[in-house]
């Protein structure tokens, strides 16, 4: 049975797990306990810093606070004051989480306890200047952007952004993985890039904090080529050349693809598309006249083509779905196989 709205029949209120084609809220984030924020609604509502899936299968949000959804779709939180100012998230266990605070890259436990793993303190390297192929990490003075660390390569190897650059960490010593070229000043690797299960790393970059465009995507894979990422012309769905659409996010595949949450130039919709070698396809699509607080409720299957609320800002992949959250009162599942 078809309800308006996209809404594909209450399931009592009760999670169901969606398949392909479908999407249902994983855990609202309303403001609870007598209006106060609760744990949810601090690590997944607002502007996303960090959405990430752990080794032990469960979803992890670093917002104000860091928290995790527990099997019976409850946030937990995990890290709160000790986490403010921090950004980007890789979970290494339930009980280490690595993040990038104040020109540095940190490892955090639950009681507080924190390790430096990157990032020498007092100056800050220059941006647009040339950086050595390797450095030791504790050693090296990282720039005064933000550390966004974004994912692991298969042999462990933790890469993160650092302005201009994005470094790979492993055994306390750094990697230049890829650095702007100085004819792009004034652009950045922004939050949101990604990497596959090959170790293909997709960079995201803005320009003065305006976002990038779907085609300016750069791929360095492990051997250290790089390339744009190769995007058709265009997709049953989409209007206009898919390269010129307005990149918000990625998450890398289970193969040699990329998840990429983008927009119409006009705004007029939102999609997520799955980009493999010179193919894409629509996952979820959301339009701008659908009322944003409809739809997308614990209990109810939605159309994932049909998103009768706001499409999350930030995503993950793991295990055959993906996981969005971020500037929207849900975290929203969307299987894609």
């Amino acid at each position: 049975m078809f309800a308006m709205g996209g809404c594909q029949g209450a399931v009592g209120g009760k999670w169901k797990e969606p398949g392909k084609g479908q999407a249902q809220a994983l855990l609202s984030t309303d403001l609870k306990h007598n209006g106060r924020p609760d744990d949810g609604w601090l690590a997944f509502d607002g502007d996303p810093d960090g959405l990430t899936v752990g080794p032990d299968g469960k979803v992890y949000g670093l917002g104000t606070s860091l928290a995790v959804i527990e099997e019976d779709h409850e946030a937990r939180g995990i890290l709160d004051s000790e986490v403010h100012g921090a950004g980007g998230l890789v979970v290494l266990s339930p009980n280490s989480f690595v993040v990038g605070n104040h020109s540095q890259l940190l490892k955090m436990q639950p009681n507080g306890a924190r390790t430096t793993l990157a990032g020498a303190p007092g100056k800050h390297r220059k941006l647009w200047q040339p950086v050595p192929a390797t450095a030791v990490a504790k050693d090296y003075h990282l720039s005064g952007e933000r550390i966004e660390p974004f994912g692991t390569r298969p042999d462990g190897s933790i890469l993160f952004s650092d302005g201009d650059v994005i470094w790979q960490l492993k055994s306390g010593h750094l990697t230049r993985v890829y650095q702007l070229p100085k004819n792009e000043a004034g652009k950045a690797i922004d939050h949101g890039s990604a990497i596959d299960q090959f170790g293909t790393v997709y960079l995201r970059s803005s320009t003065g904090g305006v976002w990038g465009r779907l085609g300016d995507v750069v791929a360095v894979s492990k051997n250290g080529s790089v390339e744009k990422l190769d995007v058709p012309e265009r997709v049953t769905g989409v209007k206009g050349n898919l390269a010129d659409l307005v990149l918000t996010w990625m998450a890398g595949d289970a193969g040699n693809g990329v998840y990429v949450r983008a927009r119409e130039p006009s705004a007029d919709a939102e999609y997520v598309l799955h980009v493999t070698p010179g193919k894409a396809e629509i996952v979820a699509k959301q339009v701008s006249s659908i009322d944003y607080g409809a739809g997308c409720k614990e209990g109810y299957l939605v159309d994932a083509m049909k998103l009768s609320c706001r499409m999350p800002e930030a995503m993950t992949y793991s295990a055959g779905s993906l996981i969005m959250a971020g500037n929207a009162p849900f975290v929203l599942k969307i299987p894609t196989r």
